[in-house]
C-alpha cells in the first residue's frame, strides 16, 4: 500500500513549487489542501463540483425564470438597453446572446463577483452604482441561471472607463461530481476593447428549445423593470450621451430570433406594449407658435392632421411664448378589442407606475413630470370632474414632450431643481398638451361612437355598458327636474309655457327611447352570459347528481363485492368462467375506488373550509384513482416528478383541485385520441418557484397551435369535435369549451396563473399552473 506523504514532505514540495519562476497554481492549491487536511486540531468544509449543477437545477427550475434573472442583472448593471438574440433555437443546442450597455465588470469584479458563490455584493450595495436603481436580481442566482440554460458560457465585458476588456470562458461539463470545485479552472484573458461597451454573454449549446411564445413570456416577466417613454431619434442619441449623469434614462429589453441569418424581432416595447395602443397622438408647436396634432389609429382607420390653434375654435391663432415643442403619446384603451387578455394585465400594471406624459428640456428629463402620482396636465383631475367621459387618465398614456430652451428663459427650473417655474410658456405648454390630447381622445370616441360629454345631443351609444348609460340618464333627469320649478314659469305667456313643456316632453320621450336602447343592449349582452350560465347550471346539476349517485352506490357495493366472492367459488376449474369473474371483480374494484374518491371530494366541498393543499398528495390520490382504468385508455402516466418539499398552496378547497386535475386529464386523453397514437403518455412535475407552487401537466397528444394558446382559456373555445353525427353524448358534454375557463377562474381567484408553456422533450403540450405558496401563518392555523 502506497505510503501517504507526511505534513513536512508536503510543506517541502509546496516550498519548491513556490520557488519556481512560473509555479503551477493547481499544484499549490492541491498541496495546500492536503496540508490543511492533516491539521489534527481543525477541520474545514470542502465543496464538490457537482454543487454547481444541483444549484442550477434547484434554484432555477424554469428556463424563462433563468433568462429573466440575466435580464435583471443587466438592469442592476445600469444598462439602458439589453438585447437578447436567440440563434437557431427552435431545437436544443442553439445559442443565446445577451448584450447590454451597462457599466461592465473589471477583472476583480468578475473574480470576486460572478465567480464567487454566494457573493454579498448586492447585500452591501443594494443600489446600482450609476443610476441608484434598487437591485432587481436575486442574490447570486445569475451564474446558476446561465448553467441551467446552456452547456458553455463566454463572457466579454469592459468596465466603464477602462481601456481593456476581459473574456471569460466556462465549460459547465467540467463541473461534475467527485471533483473538488477548487481545482476546476476557467480561462480568462484580456482582449482589445474596441467596439465593446458593457457586457455580452454568449450561451452556447442551449439545453432547451425556445419558441416565440416562450420568448414573449420572458418579456412579460421583466416588464415591471421596463420604463417605456419613446423619444425621437435625436433624443435617443442625446440620452446615450447623458449616461454620464446619475439621472436614470430608463431600461428597455429587446428580444430577437435569428434563423438562417435572418433576425426577426420577437419582443420589444413596440411589439409588446406600444403596438397595443388604440391610437398615437403626435403634435408640435413650430418656431412661429402655430400648433398641430396628428391622430393615427390603424385599428380604427384614422389618419388625420389637425391645426389646433392657441385658442379654442381659432385654429390659426398662435401661441405668444410657446415655440419649438414636440410631443408623442400612445393612447391605450384597456378593452378586449384592443388588447388580448393575456397581455392586458401586464400593460395595465405597467401603466399604473409608468404611465403619463414625461417632460424633457434640451434632452434632459425634468422631474417630477410624468412620475407616479404626478398629475401636471390635470388628466386625472379631468376624469374626476367628468369633463370628458372617454377615459383619459395618466394611466391611459405612455408619452413624452420635448421643449428646446437653451438659455433657460422660457422654461426655468426652480431653485430646488424639482420642476419648472410657472412661466407663461409653461402655462401655454400645459394648455397645448391638454387640448391636443383631448382633441385626439374626442376623435377616437366619435369613431367608436362613445359619448364625449354628459349633455351631448344627437348621439347613439355603442360601447358603454348599460349600467353606465343608466347613470348618465339619471344625471340628465336630475338636472331636468331641477329646472322644472313653478317659479321658472312666472311672467311667461301660455304660449311660451306650452312651448317649453313641449320641449321637456320631447326630452322625456328621448329618455324613454334611450332606456329602450339600454334594455335591448342588455338583452344582447345577456345572451352570452345566459349561454354560459345554462351550461354551468347543467354542470352543477351533474355534480349534484354525481354526489347523490356515489352516496347511493356505496350502499350496494358491499353486497356486490360479497356476491362476486360467492360467484368466484363456483366452478373453480372452469378457466373461462373464472376469467370472466376476475374481470367482473376488477370492474367492481374500479367502481369502488371511483365512488370513494368522488364521495370524499363532494363531502369535503360541502364543508366549504379553506385549508392549505399539499399538491403532491392531491395529485397522487387523483392518479391512484384514475390509474385503475389506464389499460382502457392505453395511456401511460409517468411517475410524478417532485422538486422540493412542503409544497403547500394557500388555503383552497381540495374539490377545486379535483376539478382542475380532471379537466387537464380529460383534455389530455382527448388530445391523445385525436393524435391517433397507441402509446399515450402523461407527465406531471410539481415544485416551487419564487413563492409560487407550480404544476406542469404534459401530454404527447396533437398539441395546441401557437395561435390558440391564449384562446383555450376563453369561454366556449374548444378543440373538441363540434357536436353532430360523429360526436357521442359524453364527448359533446365534455367539449363545451368551459372546462379550462372554469379552471382559469379557480386559479385567478387565488391570485395564480395558468398558461401554455414549452413542453418537455417527447411531449407536445404542457400547461403550467401557479398558485401562491402557503405562508407560515396559513400552515399554523390549518
Amino acid at each position: 500500500m502506497e505510503k501517504k506523504p507526511d505534513i513536512q514532505e508536503l510543506k517541502n514540495r509546496l516550498s519548491l513549487e513556490l520557488e519556481k519562476t512560473k509555479p503551477d497554481n493547481n499544484v499549490i492549491l492541491s498541496l495546500s489542501q492536503q496540508i490543511a487536511n492533516l491539521d489534527v486540531d481543525n477541520v474545514r468544509f470542502s465543496v464538490d463540483a457537482g454543487i454547481i449543477n444541483r444549484l442550477g437545477t434547484e434554484l432555477v427550475g424554469k428556463k424563462e425564470t433563468a433568462v429573466s434573472e440575466l435580464v435583471k442583472n443587466a438592469y442592476d448593471a445600469d444598462a439602458t438597453v439589453v438585447r437578447l438574440i436567440f440563434d437557431n433555437s427552435d431545437e436544443e443546442g442553439g445559442t443565446l446572446i445577451i448584450e447590454d450597455d451597462g457599466v461592465g465588470m473589471s477583472r476583480e469584479e468578475l473574480i470576486n463577483g460572478f465567480m464567487k458563490i454566494s457573493s454579498t455584493d448586492k447585500i452591501h450595495n443594494p443600489l446600482s452604482p450609476k443610476f441608484k436603481r434598487h437591485r432587481a436580481g436575486r442574490k447570486g442566482i445569475g451564474r446558476f441561471a446561465v448553467q441551467r440554460l446552456a452547456k458553455e458560457l463566454v463572457i466579454l465585458t469592459k468596465k466603464e472607463g477602462d481601456n481593456i476588456a476581459h473574456r471569460l470562458e466556462i465549460d459547465w461539463s467540467k463541473y461534475k461530481g467527485d471533483k473538488n470545485l477548487l481545482y476546476i479552472t476557467n480561462k480568462i484573458e484580456e482582449t482589445p476593447s474596441e467596439d465593446i461597451n458593457g457586457t455580452s454573454l454568449r450561451l452556447i449549446g442551449l439545453r432547451d428549445k425556445w419558441t416565440k411564445a416562450s420568448i414573449e413570456r420572458i418579456y412579460r416577466y421583466v416588464s415591471g423593470l421596463i420604463q417605456p417613454f419613446p423619444l425621437s431619434k435625436i433624443r435617443v442619441l442625446q440620452e446615450e450621451e447623458r449616461n454620464k449623469t446619475s439621472q436614470d434614462p430608463g431600461f428597455k429589453a429587446e428580444m430577437f430570433k435569428k434563423q438562417e441569418n435572418k433576425v426577426v424581432t420577437i419582443a420589444d416595447e413596440q411589439s409588446m406594449i406600444l403596438d397595443y395602443a388604440a391610437a398615437v397622438f403626435e403634435g408640435y408647436v413650430d418656431k412661429e407658435g402655430s400648433s398641430f396634432v396628428s391622430i393615427e389609429s390603424k385599428k380604427l382607420g384614422i389618419s388625420e392632421l389637425v391645426e389646433l390653434g392657441a385658442k379654442k375654435d381659432f385654429p390659426k391663432s398662435k401661441y405668444a411664448n410657446l415655440k419649438n415643442v414636440h410631443f408623442k403619446a400612445h393612447y391605450f384603451l384597456y378593452l378586449p378589442e384592443f388588447i388580448p387578455s393575456q397581455q392586458r394585465k401586464k400593460i395595465v400594471d405597467l401603466a399604473q407606475h409608468s404611465g403619463g406624459i414625461r417632460l424633457y428640456r434640451n434632452g434632459f428629463r425634468v422631474l417630477p413630470y410624468g412620475e407616479f402620482g404626478d398629475d401636471w396636465l390635470e388628466l386625472d383631475e379631468s376624469v374626476k370632474k367628468r369633463t370628458f367621459l372617454p377615459v383619459h387618465s395618466n394611466s391611459n398614456f405612455f408619452g413624452f414632450v420635448e421643449v428646446i430652451d437653451r438659455d433657460g428663459v422660457e422654461f426655468e427650473e426652480t431653485s430646488s431643481r424639482e420642476g419648472l417655474l410657472e412661466t407663461e410658456s409653461f402655462q401655454e405648454l400645459r394648455d397645448f398638451l391638454y387640448r391636443a390630447l383631448t382633441t385626439g381622445i374626442v376623435r377616437i370616441a366619435n369613431e367608436r361612437e362613445v359619448k364625449v360629454t354628459t349633455n351631448q345631443k344627437n348621439w347613439e351609444r355603442k360601447y358603454e355598458r348599460p349600467v353606465e348609460r343608466l347613470k348618465i340618464i339619471k344625471d340628465d333627469l336630475k338636472k331636468e327636474s331641477e329646472n322644472t320649478k313653478i317659479e321658472n314659469y312666472s311672467g311667461k305667456t301660455k304660449s311660451d309655457i306650452a312651448e317649453e313643456l313641449d320641449k321637456k316632453s320631447n326630452k322625456l320621450k328621448q329618455v324613454v327611447e334611450t332606456i329602450d336602447e339600454v334594455i335591448l343592449q342588455q338583452e344582447q349582452e345577456n345572451q352570452f352570459q345566459l349561454k354560459e350560465i345554462s351550461i354551468l347550471r347543467v354542470l352543477a346539476s351533474l355534480g349534484l347528481s354525481i354526489g347523490i349517485y356515489t352516496h347511493e352506490v356505496r350502499q350496494y357495493l358491499a353486497s356486490i363485492n360479497a356476491s362476486v366472492k360467492f360467484l368466484s367459488k363456483k366452478f373453480p376449474d372452469d378457466k373461462s368462467y373464472q376469467s370472466k369473474i376476475e374481470r367482473l371483480r376488477k370492474n367492481v374494484e374500479i367502481l369502488t375506488t371511483y365512488t370513494s374518491y368522488f364521495d370524499k371530494t363532494v363531502s369535503e366541498n360541502v364543508t366549504r373550509e379553506l385549508v392549505p393543499q399539499e399538491i403532491p398528495v392531491l395529485v397522487t390520490q387523483f392518479f391512484k384513482t384514475i390509474s385503475l382504468d389506464n389499460h382502457k385508455n392505453k395511456t401511460q402516466i409517468h411517475p410524478l416528478k417532485i422538486k422540493g418539499s412542503d409544497l403547500y398552496t394557500i388555503p383552497m378547497h381540495s374539490s377545486e383541485w379535483a376539478t382542475i386535475l380532471y379537466n387537464l386529464y380529460t383534455n389530455s386523453l382527448k388530445a391523445i385520441k385525436r393524435a391517433e397514437i397507441n402509446n399515450g403518455e402523461i407527465f406531471i412535475e410539481i415544485g416551487s418557484d419564487d413563492h409560487m407552487i407550480y404544476l406542469e401537466f404534459s401530454d404527447n397528444g396533437d398539441g395546441i397551435p401557437e395561435d390558440n394558446q391564449d384562446k383555450i382559456f376563453e369561454p366556449f373555445f374548444t378543440t373538441s369535435n363540434s357536436s353532430g353525427h360523429f360526436t357521442d353524448e359524453d364527448e359533446e358534454l365534455l367539449g363545451t369549451g368551459l372546462g379550462l375557463k372554469i379552471v382559469k377562474d379557480i386559479i385567478d381567484a387565488y391570485g395564480g396563473n395558468i398558461e401554455v408553456v414549452d413542453s418537455p422533450k417527447g411531449f407536445s403540450t404542457c400547461i403550467r399552473i401557479e398558485i401562491p405558496e402557503a405562508t407560515d401563518k396559513d400552515l399554523e392555523t390549518a
